[in-house]
């Protein structure tokens, strides 16, 4: 069990935890008391599943998302460009 977070070098060589490919980021959830990996999907998908769940309007939640989503995946600029 991981109670320490990964450094970023060391994050890229674990795999997701949900779909096992290599992992951009980590997330603890509070419950299991352990830092796991996601890959780029996966992340997304997680912080669009928070949003949603923490009440914030779908709307927002879209917009939101398409600018997270345009960073997450590494581009540079702005998503409207």
């Amino acid at each position: 069990m991981r109670t320490k977070p990964y450094t970023e070098k060391g994050i890229k060589r674990v795999p997701c935890v949900r779909c096992g490919s290599p992992s951009r980021q980590q997330w603890k959830v509070c419950a299991l008391g352990r830092w796991d990996g996601l890959c780029v999907d996966c992340d997304i998908e997680l912080n669009r599943l928070v949003l949603n769940f923490v009440g914030i309007p779908s709307k927002e939640v879209s917009c939101i998302m398409d600018e997270y989503e345009y960073v997450a995946r590494g581009k540079v600029g702005c998503p409207s460009e």
